[in-house]
């Protein structure tokens, strides 16, 4: 008798610590948890395909285990209950805390004010950096000190919506143009991963790697629209009727994240929020800010230093079969690209507006890596070409 007792006592500790470990799985893999102990892409891939799986497995452990303790008394009400509670806080954690808790979205809740009303409250100065929108006639900017704890906005361009991601470790903006008339995307934050967003749309539960734009699960990539970098102060005398994200840090959770890291020492410093990747790549600075260019087709990619940019001011090259053209517009504080074949030409241009404007017509924009950080950028990109002028 006391055998056969001691036996389901091993059996109720073998149940209750398979539940607790498959619950704590997807908090290891699903939380920052999984960024400090450097999980891979492909483990929070596989916990996402198949957490109602582990999770209903992870139920069946807990329930079996809180009934047998129970019926050979080897627990009281309260620890069945304390037990319980410890259960789904862990199973909570996995699914809710990333992008329901400390990540939210402001997908449906951006806020957007004037430029002179943004001056009335102080919320920006002229050297503050601010990530520009410009689709259908419409300008919004996005500065980075307000954004990168939520990650996701969005906002009306004309008869578009538009949906803006933004991984303050990576330093890149993504902006895509959202069906409103169909399902459209609902993004939220998944995870980060090898020091990069992973968005998870809600809508086709899909999962999208930021800074290459696949879809994990279809292979397809989405095509953002351009984005301009630039100080306040250039993005007012260039759009004076444009409109600022508003977005004041005034949660609870925004203010522990605020205190718990610096955004200059992510962008520019020594010490990395996560270092998730592999950062051997010496040829630059590994928080060098460079602006990336890609041509999936033929699988090339080349990365321009801003100091070569400011120093050419109108640069023409190639990338694959893509012709282009970087230029610096030094009244404005930024650097934009275009695309300088049209009609079946490829022109050299000498000069041109930020508009697109030259003598041969108005050149398309491209959409830039604007200011992304070089080490995460060669992480994905390893086989880009360097153009820095030494």
């Amino acid at each position: 008798m006391k055998q056969s007792i001691s036996q389901s006592k091993y059996l109720v500790y073998a149940l209750f610590i398979a539940a607790f470990l498959t619950a704590l799985i997807g908090v290891l893999i699903m939380t920052d948890i999984g960024q400090i102990v450097g999980v891979e892409k492909k483990w929070v891939v596989w916990y996402f395909k198949n957490s109602v799986t582990i999770q209903l497995l992870s139920l069946v452990f807990i329930i079996a285990g809180i009934v047998l303790a129970n019926k050979h008394k080897f627990q009281t009400k309260k620890w069945a209950v304390l037990l319980g509670v410890a259960w789904l806080l862990c199973i909570g954690m996995s699914k809710y805390l990333t992008p329901y808790f400390l990540f939210r979205s402001q997908q449906y809740k951006s806020e957007y004010i004037s430029i002179s009303e943004s001056e009335k409250r102080q919320y920006l100065s002229g050297d503050d950096r601010v990530l520009v929108v410009n689709h259908n006639g419409v300008q919004k900017a996005y500065p980075p000190e307000f954004i990168w704890q939520a990650h996701i906005f969005d906002g009306d361009f004309g008869d578009d919506n538009v949906v803006l991601a933004y991984c303050v470790m990576t330093n890149l903006a993504t902006p895509y143009v959202n069906n409103k008339d169909g399902e459209g995307y609902d993004f939220k934050v998944l995870a980060q991963t090898n020091n990069n967003l992973l968005i998870w749309d809600t809508n086709s539960d899909e999962i999208i790697q930021q800074i290459t734009q696949e879809c994990e699960f279809s292979k397809q990539k989405l095509e953002p629209i351009p984005v301009l970098e630039m100080t306040f102060r250039g993005y007012k005398k260039l759009f004076p009727k444009g409109e600022v994200l508003y977005n004041v840090w005034d949660s609870p959770i925004e203010k522990v994240v605020s205190m718990l890291f610096d955004t200059e020492e992510t962008w520019h410093g020594e010490e990395w929020m996560f270092k998730t990747s592999n950062f051997d790549d010496t040829r630059l600075p590994s928080k060098e800010n460079i602006i990336g260019i890609r041509d999936d087709v033929n699988h090339e990619q080349i990365a321009f230093t801003k100091e070569f940019i400011k120093k050419q001011g109108i640069y023409n090259f190639e990338v694959g079969d893509k012709k282009l053209v970087m230029v610096y517009f030094p009244e404005y504080e930024t650097i934009a690209c275009y695309n300088r074949e049209k009609d079946g030409q490829v022109f050299d241009v000498s000069a041109i507006k930020i508009d697109g404007n030259t003598e041969y017509g108005t050149l398309q924009q491209e959409y830039i890596y604007n200011s992304v950080l070089w080490a995460v950028w060669a992480y994905y990109y390893p086989e880009s070409q360097v153009v820095n002028g030494v």
